[in-house]
C-alpha cells in the first residue's frame, strides 16, 4: 500500500503544482511573485477512495487553492497524509521530500588533493563550487563538483578518504553524453556510468572498500577525430558518504 501511495503522490505532482506552506522561507526568495488566487473548499481530495482532510503542522485545517484553472496543493499537508517525510532548506530554497542523506558530505569533509588535467588548453577543467546556489537538471543546490571535460580528454579529480569509509552515494548531471566513473586505489573501478545529456540527474550508490584515493573521472563519449565528440560538462552533488 506504501507504494502504490507514494507512486500516487508522484503522479499527482505531475499534474498538479504543489504550494509550498513554508511562507516564512518562501518570503524572501528572488522569484516571488504576486498573483490572485482562491482557496477552494469545494474540492474534496480523495486518497485511495477516502475522503480526506488536509491540515497543516499545526492540525490547522487546509485548503485546495485555484488559479488560472489549476489546482494547487499544499506540500506539507499532502506529505502528512502519505507519511512522508517533508522540510525546508532555507539556503537552498529547497522542499524536501522523504528521506535525507545523513552521511558524511564529501565537499565539505575533504578537500581535492590531486587534478588530471589532460589538454587543458582545449577547456578541461575540474573544481568545486561551495557557498553558491545553483539549478543543476532542476534540482537547486550551493556546493557541488564539477568536471569539464575537453574533446577528446581525461579529467580526473582525487579525494583522500584515509580508509575511512564503505560506501559513496552521489547524484549526478549533464547536459551532454559522456562517461563518469569512479576509481579507488590503485586504479581499481568502482562504478562507471553512461551519462545521457540533458536527463533527469540520477542517484547512484558505490562501494568503497575503505579506499585511500577515490578518484571522480569524465571522458567523452567517442574520439573527436573519428566519430566525433560532446565535451561533457558533469556536475556531482549530494554526495554522501556512508549515507544510511
Amino acid at each position: 500500500m506504501k507504494e502504490k501511495t507514494l507512486a500516487l503522490i508522484l503522479t499527482l505532482c505531475m499534474t498538479v503544482t504543489a504550494v509550498i506552506s513554508f511562507t516564512a522561507g518562501a518570503a524572501a526568495a528572488g522569484g516571488l511573485q504576486e498573483i490572485k488566487a482562491f482557496l477552494n473548499a469545494d474540492i474534496t481530495l480523495k486518497l485511495d477512495g477516502e475522503a480526506q482532510v488536509l491540515t497543516d503542522a499545526s492540525g490547522v485545517r487546509t485548503y485546495p487553492i485555484t488559479y488560472n484553472g489549476t489546482t494547487y496543493l499544499p506540500v506539507r499537508s499532502i506529505a502528512g497524509l502519505l507519511g512522508v517525510d517533508v522540510g525546508w532548506d532555507q539556503a537552498t530554497q529547497s522542499v524536501l521530500l522523504g528521506k535525507q542523506p545523513s552521511g558524511i558530505d564529501l565537499i565539505e569533509n575533504y578537500s581535492i588533493y590531486h587534478r588530471l588535467l589532460e589538454n587543458a588548453s582545449f577547456g578541461g577543467q575540474v573544481t568545486t563550487a561551495d557557498n553558491r546556489t545553483e539549478t543543476i537538471g532542476g534540482v537547486t543546490q550551493n556546493h557541488w563538483i564539477f568536471l569539464n571535460c575537453g574533446w577528446w580528454e581525461v579529467n580526473e579529480i582525487s579525494y583522500n578518504l584515509l580508509g575511512k569509509h564503505d560506501t559513496l552515494t552521489f547524484s549526478y548531471y549533464s547536459k551532454e553524453d559522456g562517461y563518469l566513473w569512479v576509481k579507488g586505489d590503485d586504479g581499481a573501478l568502482l562504478g562507471k556510468f553512461a551519462i545521457t545529456g540533458g536527463a533527469v540527474p540520477k542517484t547512484v550508490t558505490v562501494p568503497l572498500f575503505k579506499t585511500n584515493e577515490l578518484k571522480f573521472g569524465v571522458s567523452p563519449t567517442s574520439v573527436w577525430e573519428e566519430h566525433g565528440s560532446t565535451t561533457p560538462q558533469v556536475r556531482i552533488f549530494d554526495a554522501y558518504l556512508d549515507a544510511e
